[in-house]
């Protein structure tokens, strides 16, 4: 036996990769009908397409990679073919989506076990592969606007089970969860509907799996005037028939303000462990609404804050936040590079973040890579729950100011909402972190900023305030848990009226004094705003009042 092993792998290993690419481009050559269905799905570029694939149907990945410009549209293929791959990969990805666990039906086999070649397993695949989706991604408007995942199960014609009907089951997920179905049988028959005389082969079963799994992508990607397939049009043997339907979430609606709603109250309640919720933006609509998963894209700058209402100084010193830790991020990564302490995970990784980094200058820091998600708490120890019409409200209110010609240059360029029952940073930090996608600091030994809270400096005051910790030693022992699990602040000043002998004087207050006592450990989570970068003084109570009396006068 290891003899016909090791022959087995001297073949393997003599398989050249002119091969390999010669192999591939004939797979494409060999239909017509898949190579047209790639062809138009990378020429539109309209969305980044993961699969997830258990039994036939991965001629669909083969056939797209060997397309040129494949790279465009293709995130990732999974082809799950042991069991074991199967459920580990869906366990790995859908731990924390028990809401949406609990929509999904039709996965149990006739004797009652779990159905792995069924509707159910097939919307189990395409919501893992979304879910893997968004970690890759990386930020909130390409997981809401152009992120789609596929999962296709199947049990195919086999030898000596020729007289079976084949059956597919296609499953098509989009930003906000929802999600399209193919329930699909093919016929046993020998005779088809253009006078074909034999029984298609398995061969002929998996390319035409390959061609429907493609097409069920071309019905979100193409528009009328492109080359389209009608998925009936595919089926050509008496007996093969196709079942369509659509799968939601529990909380979707059609509608954005009761589609947020519906998730704060998820939020809320908290009746299935739901803790946070993101909202992204539809570029079309320019309305906020709920993703299918929570995702923290890696190193996200989270911005904690009532909102009512959000203004100009949010977004601005949203963005200063951005500014600041590009130029940080620049440091760090020339700091890493010139060193000689390395390891071979954190080479990979930030040779991987370098790439996005490489072109910003200082007239372009503001469009570093980081995603500003602004952050709302419903909950709080001492007072009721925000109302979820409230929530809703405030959420839009942040839509509002996309249109605002002041506002619109200084939104982050790449933001959203997040919704979460955590009043306090140590909740903060609990719930957050088990959303964050994989990083480099997964893998290395050292120390690493995982998630940054954009605070102001009276907000810092109090963190490091020893009267709320018992003491100086206990506050110091709280500040360093939180940087022990990767947190950092940025601190943004405040405008103050100063009495001096001349009178009241205005002061730009950063933080600065308040830090520079503390052991230097403590002192390096936290990273100051420039005033150069940020002051705005704006009011949110002035606001209120000027939004209250514009209501009145309208009214």
């Amino acid at each position: 036996m290891s003899g016909q092993l090791l022959s087995t792998k001297r073949k393997a290993s003599s398989i050249s990769s002119s091969t390999v690419t010669s192999v591939a481009s004939s797979i494409q050559s060999e239909d017509p009908i898949l190579s047209k269905l790639c062809k138009s799905i990378i020429s539109t570029k309209s969305h980044k397409v993961s699969f997830a694939i258990a039994g036939g149907g991965s001629k669909a990945v083969s056939s797209l990679v060997s397309t040129p410009g494949a790279s465009s549209v293709l995130m990732n293929g999974e082809i799950l073919y042991d069991r074991n791959s199967f459920c580990q990969y869906i366990s790995q990805h859908l731990k924390h989506s028990q809401h949406m666990l609990e929509q999904i039906d039709n996965y149990q086999s006739k004797d009652g076990k779990f159905g792995f070649a069924s509707s159910g397993a097939a919307t189990l695949l395409s919501q893992a592969a979304l879910h893997h989706s968004f970690q890759q991604a990386q930020q909130i408007d390409l997981m809401k606007n152009k992120v789609l995942a596929v999962g296709c199960t199947s049990t195919l014609v086999s030898h000596g089970r020729e007289d079976r009907k084949s059956r597919a089951y296609i499953s098509v997920a989009g930003g906000d969860g929802k999600v399209t179905k193919w329930d699909i049988l093919l016929s046993n028959q020998n005779k088809g509907k253009n006078g074909e005389e034999a029984r298609r082969d398995r061969s002929q079963e998996e390319t035409l799996l390959a061609e429907l799994i493609l097409s069920s992508i071309q019905q979100y990607s193409c528009d009328e005037q492109q080359f389209t397939i009608d998925a009936h049009a595919l089926l050509d043997r008496d007996g093969d028939e196709i079942q369509v339907s659509t799968n939601t979430p529990s909380f979707y609606s059609s509608n954005s303000t009761e589609f947020i709603e519906n998730a704060a109250r998820m939020v809320i309640d908290n009746n299935d462990k739901t803790d946070a919720i993101i909202l992204g933006m539809d570029r079309e609509t320019r309305e906020l609404s709920p993703l299918g998963h929570t995702v923290l894209p890696s190193d996200p700058i989270i911005f904690p804050g009532s909102f009512n209402p959000p203004h100009i100084g949010h977004v601005t010193l949203a963005t200063a936040a951005v500014k600041t830790l590009t130029r940080k991020k620049q440091q760090e990564l020339s700091e890493y590079f010139t060193s000689k302490d390395s390891d071979i995970l954190e080479s990979m990784w930030n040779t991987s973040d370098f790439q996005s980094f490489k072109h910003i200058t200082n007239d372009t820091v503001k469009e570093g890579p980081f995603t500003v998600l602004f952050e709302m708490s419903l909950t709080n120890a001492d007072k009721p729950a925000m109302e979820p019409s409230e929530a809703s409200r405030r959420a839009q209110l942040f839509g509002t100011l996309t249109n605002d010609k002041e506002a619109q240059s200084e939104i982050p360029q790449d933001w959203g909402v997040i919704l979460t029952s955590a009043s306090l940073f140590i909740d903060k930090v609990r719930v957050l972190q088990k959303y964050l996608s994989p990083s480099g600091c997964d893998s290395s030994n050292r120390k690493k900023r995982k998630i940054t809270f954009v605070i102001g400096t009276d907000t810092m005051v109090r963190i490091i305030n020893p009267k709320y910790y018992n003491g100086y030693d206990g506050m110091l022992e709280a500040v360093r848990e939180m940087g022990d699990n990767g947190v950092h602040f940025v601190v943004g000043g405040r405008l103050e009226q100063i009495k001096t002998e001349d009178g009241e004087k205005a002061k730009f207050v950063s933080g600065e004094e308040e830090l520079k006592d503390l052991p230097v450990d403590v002192r390096d989570m936290f990273t100051i705003i420039q005033e150069s970068d940020f002051r705005v003084d704006v009011s949110s109570t002035e606001l209120r009042a000027k939004m209250a009396k514009a209501s009145t006068t309208t009214n």
